[in-house]
């Protein structure tokens, strides 16, 4: 059971840092301006930053459906930029707590976000360590799972957003 749950934390990690990368990629110069409002790294880091998110996150989840038994390597490749990600949004935290965030859409770095960054690294280890599931169809569970809590950590703080609309009252 453990297994199946740091694998599906390792895909939701995958899917994030896919997801992530391509949007810094896409929209370059608002990734800079992120980036320049930290005011902890220049902001020509921002295209090796998404290339590497992308890289990582699409080598972790590629390798998660076709090959499980070499996951270790992706999985703590991405460990290691999740606990970057981490530390970097601690120090942002507690310097500067006001900046944007710069992830899908969060106005202001929060503490949640430093949470989300340490328990998708632990995964992601847990992964590297105790390997993905064999057989086909856990593999499948797994990116399953991890492709819902993708979904859910970006649509549940949209739905939050959209303001004080009480759910059910759309169709009365």
């Amino acid at each position: 059971m453990l297994t199946f749950w740091s694998a599906a934390l390792t895909a939701f990690g995958a899917v994030l840092l896919t997801a992530a990368g391509a949007a810094h990629a896409a929209r370059h110069r608002e990734h800079r301006a992120v980036l320049r409002a930290h005011r902890l790294l220049p902001p020509v880091v921002a295209a090796p930053a998404a290339a590497a998110e992308v890289a990582v996150g699409a080598a972790t989840l590629a390798t998660l459906l076709t090959a499980p038994a070499a996951t270790a390597l992706p999985a703590t490749a991405q460990a290691a930029l999740y606990c970057a990600f981490a530390g970097y949004t601690a120090v942002l935290r507690t310097r500067r707590p006001g900046v944007p965030c710069g992830c899908f859409g969060a106005e202001k770095v929060s503490w949640a976000v430093v949470c989300r960054a340490v328990v998708l690294a632990a995964g992601s280890a847990g992964s590297a360590v105790l390997g993905a599931p064999g057989p086909g169809p856990d593999r499948w569970a797994c990116v399953a799972a991890g492709v819902v809590l993708a979904m859910a950590n970006h649509l549940i703080p949209a739905w939050r957003a959209a303001g004080g609309r009480k759910p059910g009252r759309a169709f009365r």
